[in-house]
């Protein structure tokens, strides 16, 4: 089955950290109406698989339109084409695959879980850092929504959520559910994206998101 409650967390960054643990993660502390919130972004995959990264300045979302309108807080999303649910094989950007393949990057092998040598851990935290003194920043957190007190208090699932092996988190495959973060600084009106997905995904896959 796909993963569960795919939304979207439009907020203001405040914080952020590494956390360690069966999945090691950078969090964000986010303040929005419902909040605050954490968003869990996968900085180190659980099955030893690598994780592939991109981190793009100057990018153009899908629907910037429609996401400036949304409201503080969580947003849920159909998994669907045509609204703002995001897919990294089919959403396109003015014709143009929104993400590639060929523009993600392989993390090296065996950093340690707080390596500060991880060039991705590096520039989510720089990202981050610089997001906070901006004091206007937006982020737009995609993935799925959870609660670990009896209220939604979060997101995670922030990367691609497709083309998983069948026998390896292949029950969390479906199509128009990938999770991504977008960055909005209204001044200079510009965007910035972060994707991340695993070595172990195939980037070719079928109407239900299995590789094929």
């Amino acid at each position: 089955m796909p993963i569960i409650n795919y939304s979207v967390l439009q907020g203001t960054p405040t914080a952020g950290k590494v956390v360690t643990g069966s999945s090691t993660h950078y969090q964000i502390t986010m303040q929005a109406t419902g909040g605050p919130f954490t968003v869990a972004v996968n900085i180190q995959s659980t099955d030893g698989s690598e994780v592939l990264y991109a981190i793009l300045d100057n990018f153009q979302p899908p629907d910037p339109t429609a996401l400036l309108a949304l409201s503080s807080g969580m947003t849920p999303l159909p998994s669907q084409p045509g609204g703002l649910a995001l897919d990294f094989v089919r959403s396109q950007v003015a014709g143009q695959p929104m993400i590639t393949l060929a523009q993600m990057t392989l993390l090296p092998k065996n950093l340690a879980l707080t390596d500060r040598a991880d060039p991705a851990l590096n520039a989510i935290d720089t990202l981050l850092n610089q997001a906070i003194a901006a004091g206007n920043a937006t982020i737009y957190a995609f993935g799925s929504a959870y609660a670990d007190s009896g209220k939604v208090d979060g997101i995670h699932d922030i990367h691609m959520n497709q083309g998983n092996p069948l026998n390896s988190y292949g029950a969390d495959n479906g199509i128009w559910q990938d999770g991504t973060l977008f960055l909005y600084l209204p001044t200079p009106n510009t965007w910035t994206a972060v994707f991340i997905a695993f070595q172990t995904e195939s980037w070719t896959t079928d109407d239900n998101g299995n590789p094929t």
